[in-house]
């Protein structure tokens, strides 16, 4: 009796290496989309105090911040923002991303008054509750779509050349930049991403930037915003000087002896 008959069926090559293809994208594309989030700050621009219709040539300094979800994002992000710095997180930052948002908004607001009094003291101006009401409001809605309150310091300073009719860059020889918040009690307050600030104020040219005198009352977690931009300045070589103030009155004496 003969054995029975196998048929094999012979794998062509080609459709071995059709399937690889189509395998390859596949993986590439499970592997970028995969969940993984990051936050992320990189350098941003120095908008001029105008833009908020202040009257003034100074310019405060923001950074772009947000959350990625994913590697094709976080390609996406120092594609267009090279110098762009990571920090691994879990799946609940986008919501903490917009809760700090929200704070953040609460804070400007908050600054954008404190500048205002600050200056009425600093100025000898005096404003009735009408008329600090409408700047506020103007102020709050002009300034919309940036969140913290980090511009407080140099929103001050326009105002201030402003009341005074001053030109602190002196018809533009200087690039004057900064960032600290400005408190209730007059004070320049500390703020974050000092590195990244640095960095986009050198980038856009500045000359002078301002930053928080806080080396001896800095009350969070590592080095003073004051010791921390000096360090930068230094070690990545920057040709802008950094002046740390504690009041906006210092800020104005250093920007008086300038013109001088």
């Amino acid at each position: 009796m003969e054995a029975p008959i196998v048929l094999k069926r012979r794998i062509r090559p080609e459709y071995v290496i059709v399937s690889l293809l189509l395998l390859i994208p596949m993986g590439v594309a499970i592997i970028c989309f995969l969940p993984r989030y990051a936050t992320f700050s990189a350098p941003g621009d120095i908008p001029s105090v105008q833009e908020l219709g202040v009257n003034g040539s100074v310019r405060f300094c923001y950074v772009q911040e947000g959350v990625v979800h994913n590697l094709y994002e976080r390609w996406s992000v120092n594609k267009a923002y090279p110098e762009a710095e990571f920090v691994s997180a879990d799946s609940s930052a986008m919501e903490e991303m917009e809760e700090m948002m929200e704070i953040g908004e609460s804070l400007r607001d908050e600054t954008l008054l404190h500048a205002i009094t600050t200056v009425e003291a600093a100025a000898e101006v005096a404003l009735d509750e009408e008329e600090r009401s409408s700047r506020l409001e103007e102020l709050i809605e002009l300034a919309g779509e940036y969140y913290g309150d980090s511009l407080g310091l140099m929103l001050a300073i326009g105002l201030f050349e402003e009341s005074r009719n001053e030109d602190f860059s002196d018809g533009g020889r200087y690039v004057i930049a900064g960032t600290g918040t400005m408190e209730a009690d007059h004070l320049v307050g500390s703020v974050g991403a000092i590195r990244e600030k640095l960095l986009t104020a050198e980038k856009f040219g500045a000359d002078y930037f301002f930053v928080p005198g806080d080396r001896d009352r800095f009350y969070y977690e590592g080095i003073s915003n004051e010791e921390e931009a000096l360090h930068w300045a230094d070690e990545l070589e920057l040709s802008l000087e950094v002046v740390p103030v504690d009041t906006l009155e210092e800020a104005v004496d250093f920007l008086q002896k300038l013109k001088e």
